[in-house]
């Protein structure tokens, strides 16, 4: 019967053969390796998971419009195509006050009440939306809007 001593981590056998490998566990470097790999992979994904908070060309919308009720432009702003962007600050969309003045006018001055998606159809990196927008006086408007995915993230297209 072999002896067996204790070193560190690993058990090794006094009668073992030069150059056999004869420990019961995994070498620290390599355990400390895969805890690495395991670790990259897992901030990975949180940093996907970061850059690409809108699921849905739906949840998009409905951050859109709650945005623009709630006068935070730099939030819509960053849900817009860069083309679309450029259009409000430089050409029509400049004469119609920009951004703040379509997200005053859709929103009613921040009267908006509710967005309801009617529907939803998506076709690979390109979506159309159907909703409604419900306000504080009672009426409601129904909607359709195109959006595009750009760098992984759904995006409003004009």
């Amino acid at each position: 019967m072999p002896l067996e001593k204790t070193v560190g981590i690993h058990a090794v056998r006094d009668n073992a053969e030069f150059g056999q490998d004869v420990r019961n566990e995994c070498h620290p470097m390599v355990i400390r390796a895969i805890s690495l790999l395991m670790l990259a992979a897992v901030l990975a994904f949180a940093i996907l998971i970061a850059f690409a908070p809108y699921g849905s060309p739906a949840v998009v919308i409905k951050a859109f419009y709650s945005a623009c009720n709630s006068s935070d432009y730099p939030v819509a702003e960053g849900l817009l195509v860069p083309e679309a962007n450029r259009v409000l600050t430089r050409h029509i969309g400049a004469v119609e006050g920009g951004l703040r003045g379509i997200c005053d006018e859709a929103t009613k001055q921040g009267h908006l009440q509710r967005v309801e998606i009617l529907q939803q159809e998506v076709r690979g990196e390109v979506a159309q939306v159907r909703y409604m927008l419900y306000y504080a006086d009672g009426s409601a408007i129904e909607e359709s809007q195109g959006l595009v995915v750009k760098h992984w993230v759904w995006k409003i297209a004009p």
